[in-house]
């Protein structure tokens, strides 16, 4: 059973707004984002991306195509906000760009870059931490308690629940086909309203990367053919739901209110 994460507004309904969640995630990376997005009238849903959480393994490597069609088969219709963290991002993109009714907006969250080097490093880190679960589970709890201070107990036990689930052998092997995704190129057919919300281009001060997966070319596209207040910088690292929740939530909120202002009654 692939995992659906349901939250209701107790209120007047804003909308209907979907969160896809990043590489070697699950949909319970949104318990907190959620819940908040609920309070604020919206029908919130969460979905497992192909390959990772509950959803059933697959015997290819998770191209961009297989990523689209699973989360295509399971929308529940058209929608108000489209948001997407990570390799989620990728895919909110690229849903956007192909059906153009599908979504009223779209909220691409540190969005995993097109060129080869930074999808490396992102295997690089995919294969290490999956290592490092399986080798020693609480030594990783705590690694990922000194490298993210600011997340909360829960971000850190179901971060390590989505490395144990994902398919990684798949997820690699899609990530290291030539050019899987072209960013600039999805971007340009774009006709969607959209926020990006991106970590700085800066190094990580733990000594892992860089904070952002948006970089080299894609990012320098994005930041010249997006609209200043549509190119969030926000003050952490590529998981900004988790390291700064309230705000992001406050941008994602603001720009809810610009595209699909709430109904008077």
């Amino acid at each position: 059973m692939r995992m659906t994460l349901r939250w209701e507004p107790l209120g007047p309904v804003r909308g209907r707004l979907v969160l896809l969640h990043g590489e070697v995630s699950r949909a319970s990376t949104w318990w907190r984002i959620g819940p908040e997005l609920a309070e604020h009238g919206w029908h919130v849903v969460a979905l497992d991306l192909p390959g990772h959480g509950t959803s059933p393994r697959i015997d290819r490597p998770l191209h961009l195509p297989t990523l689209v069609q699973g989360v295509t088969e399971r929308l529940p219709g058209q929608l108000d906000l489209l948001v997407g963290h990570g390799l989620g991002a990728v895919v909110s993109l690229a849903l956007a760009s192909r059906y153009v009714n599908l979504a009223h907006a779209v909220v691409l969250e540190d969005p995993l870059s097109s060129g080869a080097d930074e999808r490396a490093a992102i295997v690089d880190a995919v294969v290490a931490e999956s290592s490092m679960v399986r080798s020693g589970r609480e030594r990783f709890v705590e690694r990922l308690g000194a490298d993210h201070p600011r997340w909360a107990p829960e971000d850190i036990q179901y971060a390590v629940e989505g490395i144990e689930a994902a398919d990684v052998p798949a997820l690699v092997a899609g990530l290291r086909a030539p050019r899987p995704w072209d960013l600039p190129a999805m971007l340009g057919t774009l006709r969607t309203p959209a926020l990006f919300v991106v970590a700085p281009d800066e190094p990580d001060p733990s000594g892992r990367g860089r904070l952002s997966t948006l970089r080299g070319l894609d990012r320098l596209t994005f930041e010249r053919r997006v609209r200043a207040e549509r190119f969030a910088v926000l003050d952490g690292g590529h998981h900004l739901h988790r390291d700064v929740p309230e705000q992001w939530v406050k941008t994602v909120l603001e720009f809810a209110d610009v595209v699909r202002p709430a109904r008077r009654t």
